[in-house]
């Protein structure tokens, strides 16, 4: 059986906009790369 575990974060103000700022990051990487597939795609159906 698997446990899981859930946690709340009370991050500081300086943790908050760091881990939006890392996100962000993420999401745009995540994008890009998804973009990419689709062009990929597109090119060699």
């Amino acid at each position: 059986m698997r446990t899981a575990y859930q946690y709340k974060l009370r991050p500081t103000k300086h943790q908050a906009a760091e881990l939006d700022r890392w996100l962000s990051m993420l999401c745009s990487q995540y994008n890009y790369l998804l973009a990419d597939r689709f062009n990929w795609y597109e090119q060699n159906r």
